[in-house]
């Protein structure tokens, strides 16, 4: 097939839109003797070429005279593969995969992501558009090149790209849009540097060899200069696309550049003394003291107290260091100024007359006017490293705003009211047909998905008759019509019958227990007109004496608890009421007990009724109605509907039966229900404050019995049932709800206790199941304090918490990168999502999990959270713009995450801080004593006998270790090799029934003597082990050979095929593949000494039991040593803290830890002061971290017998026990060592540290740095000596190895990513538990120092 091209001016029908260079091979024999001559006259400069595509499906350029251009084979790539498997960098990202080896998922990306039937190349992008006629091509040749070594030619090919000008007109790519977008990627409309490349002919190339761009090392799209592929080959390219190496090269946010200079200058010059004669420090000085409003309100006069303000933090009693100040004007400006701007997705071009058009990256959508945009979230990503500070300026930031109500949606009607007499505060309200926009969005679709059920309950048959007409859901609910409840709990109160021990005739109380149990609306209000005595004591004889007076009653709309009005005004109905607005101080709190009252009073209003001879269809009961109808939604079934359908059309006279004999419902009351009769809609009508009484099965309705001149509103009830009933409220806040782990919960509550001004912030931790009211969370604290736990907890199918009906000033999420942890939709994370805030914050120092699989894919939940528009809800765009192309190595993949990640994410490093004091590092390995490496050594030989035995070490024998689907087995099992390395152990090895004796049965029938002294040997030495005949080491496994020798391990594994005890060379005999398949192994690799094997007795062993309480340790022994050296550095200082004189802090209000020494190291103000005498006087302190509990009890014994005192914080100690240790800690000169594990590893502020020991290498490094971060963290003025112990020769020097070993990191990634067997569901994988397998396989025996002498 042959399209022609023709330098024919296109017609009219297409425009200009854009070029390309490609870059092809001329296709001539390699051999032949090309002349640059030649060359020049055959592709001369300008020659037009013609797309083909011969029977072969093979693709090129043909030029008039019919010499063929073609596509250049991937040299990349093959190179790639030829370094490969030379043993050179692996390759993660794009290659070749064998075909058996074609069930990597990232292969299966790659292909379809970019490509076209799985090829890069644009030509094939442009053949497939072409030949659907979806554009029109101009292509000619502007450059050649030829290798002088081995006569290769190259040609560069300028192709011109028209489309339809139909495009102006809506027209789209059919369903070829994606195919479109890749090739739009690379389309460039730089008409300069068009016009360039044509003007300067045969020099062109000239020109392109000085521009260093060579057309000799082109990506597998084949253009010239390719800005979409990454054009970095080698290790350089694998860190580009490694997560951590991306997170440390983004700029930090510094103060640099921003300084500018103000004043403040008279506007008279007449004036001779004012506020511009004081210095800038007095007014910083007269400022700091301010309140956060009082500060807001000096700042907002003019440039240059705004920007004296800027610096100040309000209320905190520590100065910030440099980054955080930048860090909180950062953080600020995101929450004031959401930006506006261009989907990052659409990409902009201009055709050659200067046309503008927009066309999606992924999709291949073309947009022509405006371009399509996407508004920023207010918030980010706080990911400064530990120990710098996040707390302190979370804090700073929450003081810098306080006082700050949360903006509402655009749109909304906000409903204002008082609380506690003197702050103004509001909510408003949303329903399915409110336009949302921003945050309320997902929270109006989270309850809208609970009950099942939107909008109006019935249709318009409920229609009031006559002038009244039917109501559509309004888009928003107006001020009159707002009452809706927001009733936390389905727990209703019944006024009627609240004291049912009250005095009356049995006949009263009987009517009384089915009176009606009142769902309350916003506001419900009862009055009584009572007789009463002159005494209200109940059960007592009551005087003739009466006197008539009214009752006013309201319900709260948070406690449901009734409250009597003591003064005559009556609220207004269409907004909230809650306890807080009572004229009674004693019923001001919800806690406060409800009031009774006399039921024998009668009623003469109630909500739901109007006054007899009254038209109805007033507006309060129509409230009434709705609010009831909103509560029950989740009840209104096909029955319920029928009912109230029903109740609507009573007429008057139906109606006056209620208030005598009864009303019974047709069909379904008439005879006896199941479920004690009890239908769904029964609630519903007792809310009304209709009373249901039953009798023979059959149940009728009334009024209630006390209910004087009053009638059911009917016609307000059939207004009602066509008024949305999804509307939920939202109470607008000037809170902060912080989302912490459990375990720092503390560390928040001493932090803002210890730098805060006291009283200055109304703080409320919420950890329990006790849910406090929606109101009194958004009102009456400016932070809130819960853990992750508990925002699980409030995540469920019918679950309203109340956290989702706060809208929240900011929320922010402290070690938020747990949202990442699983890819899965976990409560945590809907919850997350789901919270209605003004501005969204992550606090960590580690964005993504220590787990090198599809990192990137960690950080869209983050994204989620967060609200970003563009990629964080649209999980299509996230896949298809980041992920995809971020893991196929593809540049735009790369630098979209670049750009996303500049403009929501700072970080402060430790390494750009010059005000911290240096880390040092460093590895101690250590050899073992003898009685530790017999234990270490008991363990790995099961673990060698087992690889060794399973086929001699074949990991598809479904009894070794290595299988993959043995892996629950051996993560328990690296666990006690890594364990072993810490503490001495045993593990109980017995004969498996009578294996043993088959074995010696055996022996006897190739000759062995049974009454002979080896038979008894060999017997003895199977059962309680021997030395190794070859090398004499002792074995407690050892392995018997047919020819009778006992070996150990090591020496049976030199040889495969024959014994190697010295002069023996006995064969074995091999099994071949071929005939070794069997349900154990149905795929060997190699064959296996088959007598060998099946000549092994099998043991039974018990699980590996660390006996911690009488053991020896290597580490704890080298720990002892260097404790006591630093012991003795502490005595020589003479140190004592009553002798060295310190500033105590003057705010009375410190914690009891927050006292004597560590008021230097907490309070940063001191940590700026160069006090040498301090500096120098200041003891060495010590933090021990093991992650092993065993280790850790291991070490306190030998702590204790060595006399020196110590703390320990660690689980599962109760926090109050670890918060005393820590206090001994701080305060006690005489303990210098604070013993932790894990839990202990986040939050505690410990600068005065000055060693740090590390029982045992910790695979995951985010963990690593938060334990150092405990001591090296602003604040410390010495620097910090970190140890990590390791055993010579064990599974932690081969971690540790691994770790530097950046190629073996990506060989074994590579090798897991194209592997076909899979390991079934398995839970967060490390990069550890990648290469688990090769740290079982390469496991060896230790030595002693006195074994190797």
């Amino acid at each position: 097939m042959q399209l022609a091209l023709s330098e024919q001016p296109i017609q009219q029908e297409h425009k200009l839109c854009g070029f390309l260079r490609v870059v092809l091979s001329l296709n001539s024999p390699p051999s032949s003797s090309i002349e640059h001559d030649e060359l020049s006259k055959t592709l001369s400069f300008g020659t037009l070429c013609y797309l083909f595509e011969n029977e072969f499906n093979e693709l090129g350029c043909r030029t008039e005279d019919n010499v063929l251009l073609t596509l250049i084979q991937n040299n990349k790539l093959l190179e790639s593969e030829v370094l490969e498997e030379e043993g050179s960098t692996p390759s993660l990202g794009k290659r070749k995969v064998r075909d058996e080896e074609c069930g990597s998922s990232r292969k299966k990306n790659l292909s379809r992501f970019g490509s076209y039937n799985g090829n890069m190349s644009v030509i094939h992008q442009i053949n497939n558009l072409n030949v659907k006629k979806c554009l029109e091509i101009v292509a000619r040749i502007v450059g050649v090149s030829v290798n002088n070594s081995n006569g290769d030619v190259r040609v560069v090919v300028l192709i011109d790209i028209y489309l339809p000008v139909d495009v102006w007109n809506g027209w789209q790519f059919p369903k070829l849009g994606p195919i479109a977008a890749s090739l739009f990627r690379h389309l460039s409309c730089d008409w300069d540097q068009r016009n360039s490349i044509l003007a300067n002919g045969e020099n062109y190339y000239t020109l392109m060899h000085e521009n260093n761009e060579s057309i000799w090392n082109t990506s597998e799209c084949h253009i010239l200069g390719c800005k979409v592929h990454c054009d970095v080959t080698g290790s350089s390219r694998k860190s580009l696309f490694e997560l951590h190496e991306i997170f440390k090269n983004l700029p930090g946010v510094t103060t640099e550049g921003k300084m500018y200079s103000t004043r403040i200058r008279p506007e008279n010059a007449s004036l001779s003394s004012g506020i511009w004669d004081i210095t800038d420090d007095v007014l910083i000085n007269v400022l700091t003291p301010l309140d956060p409003m009082d500060l807001l309100r000096v700042a907002s006069t003019c440039r240059h107290l705004r920007s004296l303000a800027a610096s100040i933090m309000p209320c905190m009693k520590l100065k910030l260091f440099s980054h955080q100040q930048a860090a909180i004007e950062w953080m600020l400006n995101r929450e004031r100024h959401a930006e506006v701007m261009v989907h990052p997705l659409y990409m902009d071009f201009s055709t050659e007359d200067g046309f503008h058009f927009f066309m999606h990256a992924v999709s291949g959508e073309i947009v022509t006017g405006i371009a399509p945009t996407v508004t920023d979230f207010r918030g980010g990503m706080f990911c400064d490293e530990p120990g710098l500070g996040k707390t302190i300026t979370a804090l700073s930031l929450i003081l810098k705003t306080q006082g700050t109500l949360a903006d509402p949606p655009d749109g909304v009607e906000v409903i204002w009211c008082t609380h506690n007499n003197d702050q103004r505060c509001g909510y408003y309200e949303l329903s399915s047909g409110t336009a949302t926009p921003g945050n309320a969005t997902p929270l109006l679709k989270r309850f809208i998905g609970q009950g099942g059920r939107r909008g109006q309950v019935c249709s318009d048959s409920f229609s009031p008759a006559g002038k009244l007409e039917a109501s559509t859901p309004l888009p928003l609910p107006s001020k009159s019509a707002a009452q809706c409840t927001s009733s936390l709990s389905y727990d209703k109160r019944n006024l009627l019958d609240t004291y049912e021990g009250a005095c009356g005739s049995a006949k009263e109380r009987n009517v009384r227990n089915n009176a009606v149990t009142r769902s309350a609306a916003l506001k419900h209000q009862v009055t009584f007109s009572s007789k009463f005595l002159n005494t209200r004591t109940r059960g007592k004889k009551r005087s003739t004496e009466s006197s008539e007076y009214n009752e006013s009653w309201v319900q709260c709309d948070s406690c449901r608890k009734w409250r009597k009005l003591l003064d005559e005004s009556i609220p207004d109905t269409s907004t909230a009421w809650f306890c807080s607005m009572n004229s009674d101080p004693s019923r001001q709190n919800c806690a406060a007990p409800e009031e009774s009252w006399d039921f024998l009073g009668s009623i003469t209003f109630l909500p739901g009724f109007c006054t007899k001879g009254t038209t109805g269809g007033n507006e309060q009961n129509v409230s009434f109605f709705t609010s009831v109808l909103k509560e029950n939604n989740m009840f209104i079934d096909a029955e319920t509907k029928k009912a109230l359908s029903w109740l609507s059309k009573l007429s008057q006279d139906k109606l006056l039966e209620m208030e005598t004999v009864g009303l019974t419902r047709p069909v379904l009351d008439t005879h006896a229900v199941s479920l004690g009769g009890y239908h769904a809609y029964h609630k519903i009508f007792q809310a009304f404050g209709l009373m249901k009484k039953s009798k023979n099965g059959t149940s009728k309705w009334y009024y209630p019995f006390t209910l004087q001149n009053m009638a059911f509103d009917v016609v307000a009830l059939r207004i009602a049932l066509t008024k949305p009933l999804d509307l939920f409220r939202l109470y607008l806040s000037r809170a902060t709800l912080i989302v912490v782990p459990a375990n720092l919960v503390d560390h928040w509550k001493t932090q803002i206790f210890k730098h805060v001004k006291s009283g200055q912030l109304r703080v409320l931790v919420w950890t329990d199941h006790r849910k406090p009211s929606a109101h009194t969370l958004a009102w009456d604290y400016d932070v809130v304090i819960t853990t992750f736990s508990r925002l699980s907890a409030e995540w469920g199918p019918r679950k309203r918490s109340p956290l989702m009906q706060v809208h929240w000033l900011r929320v922010m999420l402290d070690e938020g990168h747990t949202l990442g942890s699983s890819l899965s939709l976990t409560n945590k994370l809907q919850m997350a999502i789901s919270l209605t805030a003004s501005n969204r914050w992550l606090l960590t120092g580690t964005p993504t999990p220590n787990t090198p699989n599809s990192q990137v894919s960690h950080l869209q939940p983050l994204f989620k959270f967060l609200h970003e528009e563009a990629y964080g809800q649209n999980q299509k765009s996230w896949e298809a713009g980041i992920l995809r192309p971020f893991e196929a190595e593809m540049e735009e993949g790369r630098s979209r995450l670049l750009q996303l990640l500049q403009r929501c994410m700072i970080s402060a490093r430790k390494e750009d801080l010059k005000t911290i004091p240096p880390c040092i590092k460093k590895v101690v390995f250590l050899d073992f004593t003898e009685e530790h490496a017999r234990s270490y050594n008991e363990l790995a030989v099961t673990v060698r006998r087992n690889i060794l035995m399973a086929d001699w070490n074949d990991p598809s024998h479904v009894e070794s270790i290595l299988n993959p689907k043995q892996w629950k087995f051996r993560s328990n099992l690296i666990r006690n090799v890594r364990l072993s390395c810490c503490v001495a152990g045993h593990i109980k090895v017995t004969e498996a029934g009578h294996d043993i004796q088959e074995t010696m049965d055996i022996l006897m029938e190739q000759g062995l003597d049974r009454f002979s002294e080896e038979y008894v040997f060999i017997k003895i030495s199977l059962q309680d082990g021997c030395n190794c005949f070859r090398c004499k080491e002792w074995c407690r496994l050892p392995v018997i050979t047919p020819c009778r020798h006992l070996l150990c391990l090591d020496c049976v594994a030199m040889d495969s095929e024959k014994c190697t005890f010295p002069g023996c060379g006995n064969l074995y005999e091999m099994q071949s593949p071929e005939t070794l398949a069997r349900p154990e192994n149905p795929n060997p690799k190699w064959p296996v000494p088959k007598d060998l094997i099946e000549l092994q007795p099998s043991y039974k062993q018990d699980d590996w039991d660390p006996d911690w309480h009488a053991t020896s340790s290597s580490k704890v022994a080298y720990l002892i040593e260097r404790l006591k050296a630093l012991e003795e550095v502490n005595r020589e200082m003479g140190y004592s803290l009553n002798e060295i004189s310190i500033e105590q802090p003057s705010d009375a209000s410190l914690l009891p830890s927050q006292e004597g020494h560590c008021s230097i190291v907490l309070h940063q103000e001191a940590c700026e002061k160069k006090d040498e005498k301090i500096f120098k006087s200041a003891p060495e302190k010590v933090i021990i971290f093991s992650q092993f509990l065993e280790h850790i009890h291991v070490i306190e014994q030998q702590l204790t017998g060595s006399g020196i005192k110590f703390a320990g914080m660690y689980s599962p100690m109760h926090s109050s026990n670890k918060m005393k240790s820590l206090m001994t800690f701080q305060h006690d000169e005489t303990c210098m060592i604070l013993l932790m594990d894990g839990s202990a590893a986040l939050g505690l502020d410990l600068s005065f540290v000055t060693h740090v020991f590390l029982m045992e290498p910790i695979w995951d490094g985010s963990m690593e740095e938060q334990v150092i971060s405990r001591a090296h963290r602003m604040g410390a003025t010495r620097p910090i000596n970190v140890e990590t112990l390791a055993m010579r020769g064990t599974i932690e020097e081969q971690m540790l190895n691994f770790l530097k070993d950046s190629n073996g990191r990506r060989q074994t990634l590579k090798e897991e990513f194209g592997r076909t067997d899979h390991e079934g569901t398995r839970p967060h994988r490390t990069l550890h538990d990648f290469a688990e397998r090769n740290y079982l396989a390469q496991l060896s025996f230790v030595r002693t120092n006195s074994n190797a002498q």
